[in-house]
């Protein structure tokens, strides 16, 4: 008796097999970049907001707002000052959505998770930096810290750069306190 012989694929049912595989993989497996672009914009909005908030409230409350970056902690936060402007002074300005204190950290959602904050730099006036900007009791951005004079100095540009793998997006804000994010 003779066996029938092994009967194999042809090269066409194996291609369509290969098309059909890499279409449903293309489907299936999201790319990373555009959740890494994704987390970049979630993370530079709330940044926007930081901001934007800590001016309002300046101008609501007629007090002093203080943005502070924190890399250390991978976080910003919106504070008050005293009277004086002493950043000893600190006071808790409640983030409107949870009543806690105001503090946006840019590692957990819904800031965009995995999100590092890669420089952050406000320039005022005379020349220096810092990694905080306040908002007078008029909006104005300026230096917020230390004798009534430098307190005063106004903000000439600041940048705040997050990043998260491929993506980096950058907040800016300029002498008169507009915030932009790119």
């Amino acid at each position: 008796m003779s066996r029938p012989a092994p009967r194999g694929y042809t090269l066409a049912e194996m291609l369509a097999v290969c098309a059909v595989l890499s279409i449903a993989a293309m489907v299936a497996i999201p790319s990373a970049q555009p959740v890494d672009e994704s987390r970049a914009d979630a993370a530079a909005g709330e940044v926007v907001l930081a901001l934007r908030f800590a001016r309002d409230e300046a101008l609501r409350t007629g007090e002093w707002r203080m943005f502070t970056c924190e890399p250390q902690r991978n976080q910003v936060r919106v504070f008050g000052l005293g009277a004086d402007g002493a950043s000893l002074a600190e006071q808790m300005v409640p983030h409107p959505g949870n009543r806690q204190p105001y503090a946006v950290a840019l590692a957990a959602a819904p800031a965009g998770g995995h999100v590092a904050l890669a420089r952050c730099s406000f320039v005022f006036a005379a020349g220096g930096t810092a990694m905080s900007v306040a908002f007078d009791g008029a909006g104005n951005p300026v230096r917020g810290t230390g004798s009534a004079t430098v307190r005063a100095q106004p903000l000439q540009s600041g940048t705040i750069v997050l990043g998260t793998g491929n993506a980096t997006r950058t907040v800016a804000v300029n002498a008169a306190g507009r915030v932009t994010a790119s």
